[in-house]
């Protein structure tokens, strides 16, 4: 995952607006890096960096949305991360097809036109969203852009960048992340890790909002949260191809069928495994009381 861009000279006795004012801007700057080579080609790379970007951004307009005046630019950064998603999942789906697929060559020649048959037809809506995503850019480009300045060199708070107006809301999300834990540690299913994986990812992305406040503690949260945040995001792949795949074979053309059923063995396989490792890395969570020590740190 692409990195944000480290924000200097910020401190806990920062006021809260210049500090809001540096940290959409660096946000902002970063949505914007890939602009100039998507504009040429809509390539997986450029795609998969600015839709991580533009959720790191409206994390940040959540946090500062109390300051005033970001609500509605929020809903345009959506449609923008939205027209990249639904790009960027097509792209993961064709990649994982032809890695299959090679596989199959050796292992199951028969099956390999089927997987093939798959792959093109994953890919056969790619044109029409590729064509909103470059419409979402010119929009994003032209009108976002300019307004989301404005909104933003005009933001002001004198209070305490480390101060408790921040604080609260990341005890709020530590806590609702343990309960999020709790639900899926008492039923690991699709829906409960889908919801801990997005608070987790928004807990990921406060922190490093907050990092330059709290630098010697929040710097290492980072690290604790990354393999749980990138191992559900594997589950939830897994669990997105188990649905399209057992539709497939109940409801494929024959080809697609018989492809469908050659690799659900291997998606569910593929599942168990992120599953049991997921179950290990929330045991360590819980007998290292991390959600409780996160909290204390805040205090």
């Amino acid at each position: 995952m692409a990195q944000p861009t480290p924000i200097r000279g910020l401190g806990p006795d920062s006021e809260l607006g210049q500090a809001a004012r540096r940290i959409l801007a660096g946000r902002l700057a970063d949505v914007r890096k890939p602009e100039a080579k998507l504009s040429d080609e809509l390539d997986d790379d450029g795609v998969h960096d600015m839709r991580v970007a533009t959720r790191r951004l409206r994390a940040a307009i959540q946090v500062f949305r109390p300051l005033g005046g970001l609500g509605k630019l929020e809903v345009e950064v959506k449609r923008l991360q939205d027209a990249l998603g639904d790009v960027r999942d097509l792209h993961v789906q064709a990649a994982w097809l032809e890695e299959v697929a090679k596989k199959a060559r050796r292992e199951k020649p028969d099956t390999r036109a089927g997987i093939a048959a798959l792959g093109k037809a994953r890919l056969a809506g790619l044109k029409a969203k590729e064509k909103r995503l470059r419409s979402e850019l010119e929009r994003w480009a032209s009108r976002t852009v300019p307004r989301m300045l404005r909104k933003v060199d005009a933001l002001e708070d004198d209070h305490r960048f480390g101060g408790r107006r921040v604080k609260e809301p990341l005890h709020w999300r530590v806590r609702r992340v343990r309960k999020r834990m709790q639900v899926y540690m008492d039923a690991p299913d699709a829906a409960s890790a889908h919801a801990l994986r997005k608070d987790l990812k928004k807990l990921r992305y406060e922190v490093e909002i907050f990092q330059p406040a709290f630098r010697r503690t929040l710097g290492a949260l980072v690290e604790v949260l990354v393999p749980l945040q990138e191992g559900l995001g594997e589950l939830h792949d897994a669990d997105v191809r188990l649905e399209v795949f057992e539709r497939l074979a109940a409801g494929g053309k024959p080809r697609e069928r018989k492809a469908a059923r050659a690799l659900l063995p291997l998606i569910r396989e593929g599942r168990a495994k992120r599953s049991a490792e997921i179950a290990r890395e929330l045991q360590r969570w819980h007998a290292e009381a991390i959600p409780r020590r996160l909290i204390q740190v805040l205090m």
